[in-house]
C-alpha cells in the first residue's frame, strides 16, 4: 500500500543537521561519517508512523563522495482510507535504500544516485542526475536535476494485479549570494506522470445517499477512477538573510499547479538563533492550502460508468495545514579543535490539517518528533 503523502515535497518535516539558515548551500561542505535519526508521528486520524533513517558518507579524496543511505516507514493506521474501504488496522512496512555519487571539478559539481523502494504491494525504482556550477567567484550557483522513477503498483491479495506509474522530471535552480549575511534562491520543477494513479483500495460510493465511507448508502459503486497523465509545475522562491551574529530570519513561497486543475500555496517562516557556538534553535512554521482537482466531488450523485473520473483521495480535495516547528541542534567536540563532533538534533512539531469539503473527515491534529545523531570529522 503505498504511504499517504504528508511527507515529501510536499507535506512533513526531515531532520535537518548542522545548518544556519542564512548561509548559502555551498558553505557546509562538512565530511559526515554517519548520520542516524528516527522520526515519529502520531495523529488523529488513527495513523502512527515511525520512520528510522541511517546516512553513511565515504570521501574518496577530496573531490569525490559516496552516500548511501537506509530508510524505512513503519506505520500502523486506521484511517479513514482504511475504514472507508471496509478493512481492518493494518501494519505495512516501506525499505528504501539511495546510493548517490558526486564529484567536484572545481566550480562544477556532476553527480547521479539511485533509489530502491519496496513495500509488500509497491516497488518503485528511481535514478537522478545532477549538476552546480559556480559563477561569479562562487556568489551564483545554478543547479539542475534530472530525476525518473519507475513504479510498479500492486494489491494485497490479489498476485495478478500489477500496474505501472512511470515519473520523469527536472528541477532547475538559481542561488544569488546577495551580500555576506543574505542569499536568494529562485526555483522550477516540472514532473510529468503517467501510469496507475489511483488507489487500488478505494471505493467511491455513488448516489445521494452514499456516505463517503466506501460503498455504505450508496446506489452504485465503482473503484477510483483517475486520469493515467499528470503534469505538475512548481515555482519556488526564498530568501534567508543574518540579523547579526547570532539571529537569522528566513522566508519561502512555492506556487504548484498541474493539468488536473489543482493548485497550491505554501508559506514558511523561519527564525534561528545561535545560542552559542556550540548550539542552534530554530523556530519554524509552514502553512499550505489547496483547491480541488476538476473532477473530484464530495458526493457523487451520477451518471457514472467505468470510464468516469472519480476519486474519494483526501489529497485531491480542498484542504488547509498549518504546521509549526521548534528544532534544537548541539555540537559536541570529541577529539578537541580540528576532531570529530557530535551533533544531536531534536526537534518537535505541531501539525494541523483542515479538510474543507470532504465526507467523514473535517480536521487531523498531528505530533512529530524527530531525534537525530551525526558523526562529522
Amino acid at each position: 500500500m503505498k504511504l499517504p503523502s504528508w511527507r515529501p515535497g510536499a507535506r512533513g518535516t526531515c531532520l535537518i543537521i548542522g545548518m544556519f539558515g542564512w548561509l548559502p548551500q555551498h558553505a557546509f561542505a562538512e565530511s559526515v561519517g554517519v548520520t542516524s535519526a528516527v522520526y515519529v508521528r502520531s495523529d488523529t486520524d488513527e495513523t502512527v508512523v515511525v520512520s528510522p533513517r541511517a546516512h553513511a558518507n565515504v570521501h574518496l579524496g577530496e573531490p569525490t563522495q559516496v552516500d548511501v543511505t537506509y530508510a524505512a516507514d513503519i506505520w500502523t493506521s486506521a484511517s479513514i482510507d482504511i475504514r472507508a474501504s471496509a478493512s481492518r488496522p493494518v501494519t505495512e512496512q516501506r525499505n528504501e535504500l539511495v546510493g548517490a555519487l558526486s564529484h567536484d571539478f572545481g566550480d562544477l559539481t556532476l553527480g547521479a544516485s539511485y533509489r530502491y523502494s519496496v513495500e509488500n504491494d509497491y516497488t518503485s525504482h528511481g535514478a537522478a542526475a545532477l549538476s552546480t556550477l559556480e559563477l561569479a567567484e562562487k556568489s551564483s550557483t545554478l543547479g539542475l536535476n534530472l530525476f525518473g522513477f519507475w513504479d510498479d503498483v500492486g494489491r494485497s491479495g490479489d498476485d495478478s494485479f500489477s500496474r505501472p506509474l512511470t515519473t520523469l522530471g527536472a528541477r532547475a535552480s538559481f542561488t544569488q549570494l546577495i551580500d555576506p549575511r543574505m542569499f536568494a534562491q529562485l526555483t522550477y520543477e516540472i514532473g510529468h506522470l503517467q501510469g496507475y494513479q489511483a488507489s487500488p483500495y478505494r471505493w467511491v460510493g455513488i448516489g445521494p445517499t452514499a456516505t463517503g465511507y466506501g460503498c455504505v448508502g450508496a446506489q452504485d459503486c465503482f473503484r477510483e477512477n483517475v486520469p493515467e497523465t499528470r503534469l505538475r509545475h512548481a515555482l519556488a522562491a526564498l530568501v534567508r538573510r543574518a540579523l547579526s551574529n547570532t539571529v537569522s530570519i528566513g522566508a519561502e513561497y512555492r506556487f504548484y499547479f498541474d493539468d488536473w486543475e489543482q493548485s497550491s500555496h505554501t508559506v514558511a517562516a523561519q527564525l534561528g538563533w545561535l545560542v552559542d557556538t556550540h548550539a542552534l534553535l530554530t523556530l519554524r512554521y509552514r502553512f499550505y492550502t489547496q483547491g480541488a482537482v476538476w473532477f473530484y466531488s464530495k458526493i457523487y450523485t451520477g451518471p457514472v460508468d467505468l470510464n468516469t473520473y472519480i476519486t474519494r483521495d483526501r489529497e485531491q480535495s480542498p484542504m488547509q495545514n498549518h504546521r509549526v516547528s521548534l528544532d534544537f541542534e548541539e555540537r559536541f567536540d570529541l577529539r578537541g579543535k580540528g576532531g570529530a563532533s557530535l551533533v544531536v538534533n531534536v526537534q518537535a512539531a505541531g501539525a494541523f490539517f483542515a479538510y474543507n469539503d470532504f465526507v467523514g473527515l473535517e480536521q487531523v491534529s498531528a505530533l512529530e518528533v524527530t531525534l537525530g545523531v551525526a558523526l562529522e570529522n
